[in-house]
């Protein structure tokens, strides 16, 4: 009797990470992460993009954001352009398969509120699947 072996997808979801690691950190990270996974596995994670240590945000939000992080022992060390990302994920052996804007972002989850919340002016949503 012959054993088959199934390989199973994983999916991770590394939210609210990605800017607390240097851009080694998080591709080391990825890189670890699906050494050993099989074609198929995903990843969600957010990430800042290249106006975190310059937007302010609706009421200063992102400001302060950066400013806590900090204050607390724990600084925010990296942001990225999507290109820098579709880079690093290439190189890693995965596609992007979703990107999300914050203005994408508004638009699915927050339009129909009506209340001031809103997404954050820098941070964007990224799903990679391994090819």
């Amino acid at each position: 009797m012959s054993k088959a072996l199934i390989l199973l997808k994983n999916f991770f979801s590394l939210l609210g990470v990605s800017y607390y690691l240097t851009k080694t950190e998080m591709k080391s990270l990825i890189q670890h992460i699906f050494a050993k996974v099989p074609t198929g596995s995903s990843i969600v994670f957010d990430y800042a993009d290249e106006q975190l240590f310059k937007e302010k945000g609706l009421f200063n939000r992102v400001e302060n954001m950066v400013k806590m992080a900090s204050a607390s022992g724990e600084p925010m060390k990296s942001c990225f352009t999507l290109e820098e990302l579709e880079s690093l994920l290439e190189g890693l052996g995965l596609l992007i398969y979703e990107h999300l804007s914050p203005s994408m972002i508004n638009e699915r989850f927050f339009s129909n509120r009506t209340d001031y919340l809103s997404a954050f002016e820098t941070i964007h949503y990224i799903h990679a699947v391994k090819k």
